[in-house]
């Protein structure tokens, strides 16, 4: 190898960590890591039988949450109306990307 093939090759894993760094720190502050909020259902609106579009919840702290999906969550709009109905909580798993929630996983809340 030569020495301008060295200095090139260094150069380029140079450029290839700072731009994955870069990404690493657009997604940490766009918010890329899960978060969980458990709360009472409000409204659901479903995509098809298995598969919710969105879902506003109440959360223990007294805000309104609204979320949306990007595929099954692990629940369908019919347990959670069922949730609704009976005032039971659910936990959903989630991620902010450009400003708005987006639930990855909802689940039934443990009983007390």
């Amino acid at each position: 190898m030569t020495p301008a093939a060295g200095s090139y090759r260094s150069k380029t894993v140079a450029v290839a960590l700072i731009a994955a760094m870069a990404v690493a720190l657009v997604l940490a502050a766009c918010g890329g890591g899960q978060q969980q909020v458990t709360g009472l259902v409000l409204e659901v609106v479903d995509r098809n039988l298995a598969e919710i579009e969105m879902i506003r919840v109440r959360g223990d702290d007294g805000k309104d949450w609204e979320f949306i999906t990007e595929g099954p969550v692990g629940i369908n709009g019919a347990h959670l109306r069922q949730h609704q109905v009976l005032g039971e909580p659910v936990v959903v798993t989630y991620r902010e990307r450009y400003d708005r929630l987006i639930a990855l996983d909802v689940r039934d809340a443990p009983k007390p």
